[in-house]
């Protein structure tokens, strides 16, 4: 995996941060550590998988193309750079393309007149194919097309939107509306939850619920990837422990295969967390038993 390797997320926001604050790639590389939530939306488990690197960086949203599209030629000359919201669907680029809607952050780097450089340095092989990093400039049309609103998402990929920027769950525009982040415009909820901190803490859990579990092992599956990918990236000079979390990357992506086949491997999957957990040492949070995520999140 090359050294750079992070989640389609964390990559493009590292490198939109840096322009802006020398030290927003170490703290983002060292804030790296997986919490869950057990009172998600719909009792459904939110991962969080760092600290929050950039409390005042958050969320906006337009309706109107015109609206969307001034926004990000202020935000463009206050800051050099935008992240912005596309769908992996309307990524030529992206082995997602034309297949689904799942979100995926890019940067717009360069500006001039109605022209746009858009950069992707997301690199990643995924299971439906390559994905290579990518670099071309666009008209405002063209535009327009990679930034179209996403539609209502299931309930998995809206936490995950909801819990990219680190930390406790970020507002997020409403489906319908073009998006795309800005400095200033961080707005987090203030509720503290239910939830289990720590990334052996987390990583215990997940050994206890997942093995019985395969529909929720499925459900997860690109969480746990991006979990290993995380913590690979903040190994990335110490060959022992970055070896141990892609081996957790290639056990689970198999289980989750298989169980998605029907065939559950719940022996592999015990063994895939003991072989990490040990790993990692002793625990760093006390774990609830999997019976508290019944609980639903009121926000």
């Amino acid at each position: 995996m090359p050294a750079e390797a992070l989640s389609c997320y964390t990559t493009n926001l590292k490198e939109h941060l840096r322009l802006t604050d020398p030290d927003a790639e170490r703290r983002l590389a060292t804030g790296f550590t997986l919490s869950l939530r057990l009172d998600g939306l719909d009792g459904t488990l939110a991962f969080s998988h760092h600290d929050r690197v950039a409390p005042d960086f958050g969320y906006r949203g337009a309706h109107h193309w015109d609206d969307a599209l001034a926004a990000l030629r202020g935000e463009f000359a206050r800051q050099g750079d935008v992240l912005a919201v596309a769908s992996c669907r309307n990524l030529p680029w992206s082995p997602s393309h034309l297949a689904r809607d799942v979100p995926h952050w890019l940067r717009l780097t360069a500006h001039d007149g109605d022209r746009w450089l858009v950069v992707d340095d997301f690199d990643a092989l995924l299971p439906e194919g390559h994905q290579s990093p990518h670099r071309g400039w666009v008209d405002e049309t063209q535009l327009r097309f990679l930034l179209a609103p996403l539609p209502g998402l299931d309930t998995v990929l809206h936490q995950r939107d909801v819990y990219a920027l680190g930390g406790g769950p970020a507002w997020v525009p409403d489906p319908g509306n073009h998006r795309w982040l800005e400095h200033g415009a961080g707005r987090f909820d203030p509720r503290p939850g239910d939830w289990v901190r720590g990334t052996t803490a987390s990583l215990t859990l997940l050994r206890d619920l997942l093995p019985s579990d395969p529909e929720a092992l499925v459900r997860h599956a690109e969480d746990l990837w991006a979990t290993a990918r995380h913590h690979q990236y903040l190994h990335r000079a110490e060959p022992e422990p970055a070896a141990a979390w892609g081996e957790l990357s290639r056990s689970l992506r198999y289980a989750a295969q298989s169980a998605a086949r029907g065939r559950p491997r719940a022996s592999l999957v015990r063994t895939a967390f003991d072989r990490i957990i040990t790993a990692l040492g002793p625990g760093d949070a006390a774990v609830p038993r999997p019976a508290a995520m019944s609980a639903k999140a009121a926000w």
